[in-house]
């Protein structure tokens, strides 16, 4: 990790290098700044680069954080959390005679967390990997459904929690989905489940791409602007 200053204040970025890449990168997200260079170039043209776009540098870090001060304040009740696109109250009961396992199951609109004595604290464990298991079978479904009306065969389906990604799409058709997608209405796990499966007929962004997913989900736009309004929705604290 390597550190310059930028109107005034340290600002860390990381450097990599890349076969593909035929100029200098650099990139500003939640996580962080990082600087792509090209084979044979030094660690020193990375910090030159960083200053000669010191103006757009500052810019993009002022925006990363306007976004993250508007998701902190998206906030829902204590204990409450979205389930499929609805407030769900997480009910966390002790039982003395359970034994370690803890168990937690959906019942008239709320989360019932049944929990050990003495493991209330690991009620953010518990609730998350449920939600977990309830997503890998929901996308899992949705892959399957859409697949077959779109006439793609895709790879394997894994669940992760990507910090600013909603899905993705391997050379290979290995389809990975941020698991926090539960969280949000179905025909937002839908949408996102057609934009990638799109990406086996159309491997970017183009046109094309789009024709693709409009022809099979018109709603998209709808479903993406709820994702950009809602993000900070999607990641509650749950202890």
């Amino acid at each position: 990790m390597c550190t310059t200053r930028i109107e005034g204040r340290a600002v860390a970025y990381q450097v990599k290098w890349s076969e593909r890449a035929r100029r200098l990168r650099i990139s500003v997200s939640a996580e962080g700044v990082t600087v792509t260079l090209p084979r044979g170039y030094a660690a020193r043209d990375a910090e030159r680069f960083m200053q000669e776009n010191a103006g757009w540098v500052d810019g993009q870090l002022k925006r990363v954080e306007r976004a993250r001060q508007k998701q902190a304040r998206q906030t829902l009740p204590k204990d409450v959390i979205l389930l499929r696109g609805k407030p769900t109250q997480v009910k966390v009961v002790i039982e003395p005679d359970r034994k370690s396992r803890a168990l937690i199951h959906e019942a008239a609109g709320r989360l019932q967390v049944h929990l050990p004595e003495g493991a209330k604290g690991k009620k953010g464990e518990v609730v998350e990997k449920a939600l977990r298991e309830i997503a890998r079978s929901e996308l899992e479904r949705a892959v399957a459904a859409y697949a077959r009306v779109m006439h793609v065969n895709p790879g394997s389906v894994t669940v992760r929690d990507q910090r600013t990604r909603w899905g993705s799409c391997s050379t290979r058709g290995t389809l990975s989905f941020n698991w926090r997608l539960i969280m949000a209405p179905p025909e937002v796990l839908n949408y996102v489940v057609v934009h990638e499966l799109s990406h086996l007929v159309e491997p970017n962004h183009s046109p094309a791409f789009w024709k693709v997913v409009a022809h099979v989900y018109p709603t998209y736009r709808e479903a993406r602007l709820w994702l950009k309004r809602n993000t900070g929705l999607l990641r509650p604290n749950l202890n």
